[in-house]
């Protein structure tokens, strides 16, 4: 079986794109008419490890958070004797009036996989929520800009 061999323009895309896995933003500095192919090749092996390395780090945050959020939960029901769904409700009481659960997750750094689990607690808490308080809350950012 013969082995697939990068061109020049593989390992320059390459380089490119891995490198906004590795650092958040893609390798735009790069001039590389100046490397040989071996330069290349050791180059998007460096930036590969370095985008793996980002990833593991990543993952141990998201895991983190969803450890923290869950004690959170916890904490809330115990105190509260609430059901899970109030529990998550309480917690994010602060984004009454937000519509984006994403960005709720980004906020209490969650990953936006969570977001499945605020979604149904965010709607509850906007449709209960008395409509002048987030209302008044976008006209003020309106006027402000």
């Amino acid at each position: 079986m013969t082995a697939i061999v990068p061109t020049r323009e593989d390992l320059e895309i390459f380089i490119y794109e891995r490198y906004r896995d590795a650092y958040g933003v893609k390798g735009r500095f790069y001039n590389f008419e100046e490397y040989s192919y071996e330069e290349l090749e050791a180059e998007a092996i460096r930036i590969d490890e370095a985008a793996k390395e980002a990833e593991r780090w990543e993952r141990k945050c998201d895991a983190e958070g969803i450890i923290e959020f869950r004690a959170g939960i916890r904490k809330v029901r115990e105190i509260c004797g609430c059901d899970r769904r109030t529990a998550i409700r309480y917690m994010i009481e602060e984004f009454a009036g937000e519509y984006d659960a994403s960005y709720v997750c980004y906020n209490m750094r969650l990953p936006y996989s969570m977001a499945k689990y605020i979604e149904p607690a965010l709607r509850e808490l906007n449709d209960n929520a008395p409509e002048e308080e987030y209302v008044d809350k976008y006209e003020d950012l309106a006027e402000a800009a």
